[in-house]
């Protein structure tokens, strides 16, 4: 991090309009960034956990990890038993 506090520019000196430069564009990639997160929908957190509390709700009958696999429908199933000499 340089000394003017940002820790994109590079530390070594550059000359001043150069510098000036560089820090006006830095500053308009901010406001760039700031603006588009600012645009982006915001829920609630008790919404979000809500919805995504009904959709496992809703889709856990077809959710392996919750109800397991049939023995025919398991494909990780041991196809011949292992026989050891």
């Amino acid at each position: 991090m340089n000394p003017d506090g940002c820790p994109s520019c590079p530390k070594a000196a550059m000359p001043s309009k150069m510098h000036n430069a560089s820090r006006v564009a830095h500053a308009r990639r901010m406001v760039q960034q700031l603006r588009m997160e600012a645009g982006i929908e915001r829920i609630k957190v008790s919404k979000a956990s809500s919805d995504l509390m009904r959709y496992c709700g809703e889709h856990a009958k077809n959710d392996p990890l919750l109800m397991g696999l049939g023995a025919s429908e398991n494909p990780f199933k041991d196809k011949k038993p292992c026989t050891v000499l």
